[in-house]
């Protein structure tokens, strides 16, 4: 075989005597370890390179391992005996480089994995550290970080880098970003990849040098990454321990691994936004729900003034008869009894109304069952002074109907949707023609309740918008226009049901009114 054929071959070959003294080497295996031929001659492999592995099995081709200018390569080796009558034995060795396949399948591995967490919804800290891990693994040599914008757009703050030491990743946590900042800085202000191989010489660290070199960082490529709308959200770093440039490997490495990265920290960022919104929703639901009840206490103070006006006004009669009389020396004594009766029945009365109101506003949300009758029963009780003071008649059309739900959300929906009926009814200057009509019954497992009024109900504008908090079309003196949005919410998310507004007419022997309709469904709780 000719010299120049020799040296043709792809594959790294050599010739070793018996005692592994390399005798012929060619352009493959020399460019490989940077060596010319006057430097291998009569030297060993080992001289160049340690073998970290060596498969051990009785197959010709063999799995090594090798480390050179600390970096790990793969090969497929190949050792044959050569022997000639007419010159010494030698031993031929073969290699084939398949570290990039290597390279390539345990990248593969990784990233499977690393795409597993994020849609797993692993937590961040974890996600970001493996995915550091995975690149650490593969050179002892490497050191990674993340650094993340923040929501100023103008810092870079931690997100993972547990090789680095404290005093490190302090100095950089809240590094503004810019054109000449370092190698990260630099990434994510330019918005493109930035190699630095050398750090003690390149103008990006001179106000950073001395301490990356406390940490023996000569080598830093930077890549920033994006999220799906191409904004971008941080760098991925890596550090090498001594002047270096990337491979192509490397190049691809780091570009792989800042998508993974983009895709995790978006994904992260999203999550964060949909809890931020669920708790300002919560909050925002706490305060209508609080000016809700605000609204209905002042309501039902109206209604029990309204309620306790008369029979304290009959307590007050008799007392203050009484006690004339006695002032004067009239005897009383054949009205005293009627008197105390009178006080006593109305005194319990009062009582009573307590008891009611008491039980209306208790704060207990426990689901029981009742009769559907009892609740519209007390939801009028609680608003009779208005039903009775604005001359409206209740129409009752009730199937007997029992349910497990909450029953003191469900009562406070009704008063609601009455409230906003007798507001309407109010308006109407006939006062003969004030009515409404509530429906109950079954349907299809589902207790469905409709509340009819007369009040001519609403224009198509109005009924678009009608659950939507703080819209109302009364005074703003007159409602906060968040009573029917937590009719809806509570109907929805309380007692699982639906709630629904339309334009209806109402029929009453020969004369029909046209009035708005609220129809409830909901389910038994219990099933």
């Amino acid at each position: 075989m000719g010299k120049s054929t020799f040296n043709l071959f792809k594959n790294l070959t050599i010739k070793v005597d018996l005692d592994n003294n390399i005798i012929k080497a060619n352009s493959a295996f020399l460019k490989f370890i940077n060596k010319n031929i006057e430097d291998v001659l009569g030297k060993k492999e080992s001289d160049f390179f340690k073998q970290l592995h060596l498969s051990n099995n009785s197959k010709q081709i063999l799995d090594e391992t090798i480390e050179l200018n600390k970096e790990v390569f793969y090969f497929k080796i190949k050792r044959v005996l050569i022997k000639k009558t007419d010159k010494e034995p030698y031993i031929k060795i073969i290699r084939r480089n398949i570290t990039e396949f290597k390279k390539y399948s345990v990248l593969y591995d990784d990233h499977k994995n690393l795409l597993k967490y994020i849609a797993t919804a692993k937590p961040i800290e974890f996600i970001l550290d493996e995915i550091i891990k995975s690149v650490e693994k593969r050179n002892d040599n490497m050191i990674c970080s993340i650094l993340l914008l923040d929501e100023s757009k103008q810092k870079l703050i931690k997100g993972a880098a547990p090789s680095l030491p404290d005093f490190y990743n302090e100095k950089l946590n809240g590094m503004k970003i810019g054109a000449k900042v370092g190698s990260c800085g630099a990434a994510v202000f330019l918005k493109k990849r930035v190699i630095v191989k050398d750090i003690q010489s390149h103008e990006n660290w001179k106000y950073a040098k001395n301490l990356a070199a406390k940490v023996n960082l000569q080598a830093c490529w930077s890549q920033p990454f994006f999220s799906s709308s191409n904004e971008v959200l941080g760098s991925f770093a890596i550090y090498y321990s001594i002047p270096k440039e990337p491979t192509e490997f490397d190049i691809k490495l780091i570009e792989d691994i800042a998508n993974i990265t983009g895709i995790a920290v978006e994904n992260h960022n999203n999550y964060l936004e949909k809890k931020r919104f669920e708790e300002e929703k919560i909050e925002k639901e706490q305060i209508l729900m609080h000016k809700t009840k605000q609204a209905m206490m002042g309501e039902m103070l109206e209604n029990i003034a309204h309620q306790w006006r008369q029979p304290l006004s009959v307590i007050s009669t008799y007392a203050t008869g009484i006690l004339m009389k006695k002032k004067y020396g009239i005897d009383t004594s054949n009205i005293e009894n009627e008197a105390f009766e009178s006080i006593n029945l109305n005194a319990q009365y009062l009582s009573n109304t307590i008891d009611d109101f008491r039980n209306y506003f208790a704060t207990v949300k426990e689901k029981n069952s009742f009769s559907i009758e009892n609740v519209l029963n007390l939801a009028l009780k609680l608003i009779d002074s208005r039903v009775e003071s604005e001359n409206i008649k209740i129409i009752k059309e009730l199937v007997p109907v029992k349910v497990t739900s909450y029953e003191n959300e469900l009562i406070q929906v009704l008063i609601n949707i009455l409230n906003n009926s007798i507001d309407i009814l109010s308006e109407i200057k006939n006062k003969d023609n004030r009515y409404i009509r509530i429906q109950s019954y079954k349907e299809n497992d589902l207790l469905v309740l409709k509340i009819l009024d007369s009040g001519k109900g609403a224009s198509e504008d109005i009924l678009e918008r009608i659950f939507e908090p703080y819209f109302t079309t009364k005074d703003q003196k007159l409602g906060t226009g968040i009573g029917l949005y937590m009719c809806q919410e509570i109907i929805g998310r309380h007692l699982k049901g639906t709630i629904t507004a339309k334009n209806a007419y109402l029929y009453l022997k020969d004369n029909s009114y046209l009035g708005l309709e609220f129809e409830i469904k909901i389910p038994d709780l219990m099933q």
